[in-house]
């Protein structure tokens, strides 16, 4: 009660419940992902989660309550990265002239670190990741493969998973050659897309090719995951 008998209203200000906190922590999430890709990228995944918490300034709670360990956090680091990919398919068919596309989105897919990274990474074909490329990416890449086929530069004889397949042996080819910036693995881009131009000298393909829905749900080898 006030001294002259009035009652005095105390007036609380009330924030929406949670915003800010959601705000916050997507911000969290956002900088840990980020810190794991770098790091990643730069010491591969044998870094510490200890050493992402510092780099993204965050304690170790926050980030085991965003990711409950490790192998979470690598796979939405991949999946993150996944959707990049699918960023830079989606600028090449909507820029590039059919035919040109393709190219176009690997060289400059496999000149981004973040794609480039994830291209490599023996756990890209694992999981809910290999579900987002699958899902993502390769309904993308089969665009650019059927208007290059259309316009005559992909030999017609060749399927979409035929191009998967060449992508996946791609991965081996980049962990042998040097960094982005030196350019060495255009060289074996360009081999493996002459290779599926149409030419007179083409060789006869006998045996029938691997399904799609195989390699969707093909388990990854031992000797890839080493």
């Amino acid at each position: 009660m006030h001294p002259g008998g009035s009652q005095v209203v105390k007036v609380v200000k009330v924030v929406g419940p949670g915003r800010p906190l959601r705000r916050d922590a997507e911000r969290n999430r956002e900088r840990i992902l980020r810190a794991a890709r770098e790091l990643f990228i730069e010491q591969g995944l044998s870094v510490g989660v200890d050493e992402i918490a510092r780099r993204a300034g965050v304690g170790m709670g926050t980030l085991y309550r965003r990711f409950p360990n490790k192998d979470a956090l690598v796979e939405e680091t991949l999946v993150t990265a996944v959707g990049r990919v699918r960023e830079l398919a989606v600028v090449a068919i909507e820029a590039q002239p059919p035919g040109r596309a393709l190219r176009e989105f690997l060289v400059t897919g496999l000149s981004d670190d973040a794609c480039r990274w994830a291209f490599v990474s023996r756990r890209l074909w694992t999981g809910r990741t290999r579900a987002a490329v699958f899902d993502e990416v390769v309904p993308l890449i089969g665009t650019m493969f059927a208007d290059a086929q259309r316009a005559g530069l992909l030999r017609a004889d060749v399927v979409l998973a035929d191009l998967i397949v060449l992508l996946r042996a791609l991965r081996v080819i980049l962990e042998l050659t040097d960094a982005p910036t030196g350019g060495t693995w255009r060289r074996y881009v360009d081999l493996m897309l002459d290779g599926l131009r149409p030419s007179d000298h083409n060789s006869r393909l006998e045996d029938p090719p691997v399904s799609l829905a195989l390699l969707a749900g093909a388990p990854v080898t031992i000797a890839e995951l080493r």
